[in-house]
């Protein structure tokens, strides 16, 4: 299982927002704290915001923040929200009448089966769990805890 960029970067964006609860957050401070590009943060803000995790405000001292507390943001319900949540084995574009897997229909159960025990864990965290979990200033870590590339696999953008 791979997970994309798009997961990672909303779970910094989050995080950051969390680790400041009263400070609109700006999109640029983002970028610099993550090494992400502006332009991606800008491209994820809204899905968030679609989402119900944060909130922006327009004009100078605009910027955005968590919708709610961070320990009512799973981590399951943004990788909803940021991944294809659903597998189904590939045709390779035939028809689907055509399709030779379809017969063997159990494959998809089984990855599906696979993929809902995955975000079941991801269920019992929430974003506070991050915020707890991160290694203080100092503390000799150098590798970004929310670098999922890292867990999962390199992602896709």
């Amino acid at each position: 299982m791979r997970l994309t960029k798009q997961t990672s970067y909303a779970l910094r964006i989050l995080l950051h927002c969390a680790l400041r609860p009263d400070v609109q957050v700006k999109a640029a401070d983002i970028a610099r704290a993550y090494n992400i590009t502006e332009f991606n943060v800008l491209k994820i803000i809204p899905l968030l915001v679609h989402g119900g995790f944060v909130k922006t405000m327009r004009g100078r001292r605009g910027g955005l923040k968590l919708a709610r507390p961070a320990s009512e943001i799973r981590i399951g319900d943004v990788v909803r929200l940021t991944e294809e949540t659903h597998i189904q084995a590939d045709c390779f574009g035939q028809l689907h009448e055509e399709c030779l897997i379809q017969p063997a229909a159990p494959i998809n159960r089984i990855f599906g089966s696979a993929l809902g025990a995955f975000i079941e864990v991801l269920d019992h965290h929430t974003l506070q769990d991050l915020v707890t979990a991160r290694p203080r200033a100092g503390a000799g870590r150098t590798r970004d805890p929310l670098d999922l590339s890292q867990m999962a696999g390199a992602g896709r953008s």
